[in-house]
């Protein structure tokens, strides 16, 4: 099986550190046929990523009004998003259907959030969202292992 992981967001705006902290920890982890990856909220550099995988797992902060800070969820493209989603102005599900209408998606795909508590300038992550840490990367590995 071919799989990506991806994480999306910025070690320096704190809890939007949490994709690129979360695909750290996964690469740590020497997983077999699996490339690991961080990105911006750039659209062409997702749909490069994913394109041809068999299964892609994205992992990003999530704002919202009702976020609850280092809640973790879980949703993919058959489902409706949760309320709180990306951190930045950057919608997964509108990413994946321009891939689905350029025939560039993965086979699956599964996104994790971790509402952020603060996406302020800094390279540290609050208490809740880093303490999310190890359950992310244990849902991620969860997801890509059988």
């Amino acid at each position: 099986m071919t799989v990506v992981v991806i994480g999306i967001g910025n070690d320096f705006r704190r809890d939007d550190g949490i994709g690129p902290t979360v695909a750290a920890a996964v690469r740590r982890l020497h997983l077999e046929n699996v490339d690991v990856l961080t990105a911006s909220d750039d659209p062409a550099v997702l749909l490069d990523a994913w394109d041809g995988a068999e299964l892609a797992v994205i992992v990003d902060a999530a704002a919202g009004d009702d976020a609850a800070p280092g809640r973790l969820r879980r949703w993919t493209p058959d489902e409706t998003p949760p309320a709180a989603v990306s951190s930045h102005a950057f919608d997964l599900s509108a990413v994946y259907a321009l891939g689905r209408a350029l025939g560039r998606t993965p086979e699956q795909l599964v996104v994790f959030t971790v509402d952020a508590a603060d996406v302020g300038h800094g390279d540290l992550m609050t208490p809740a969202v880093a303490a999310a840490v190890p359950r992310v990367v244990s849902a991620v590995v969860a997801e890509i292992t059988p």
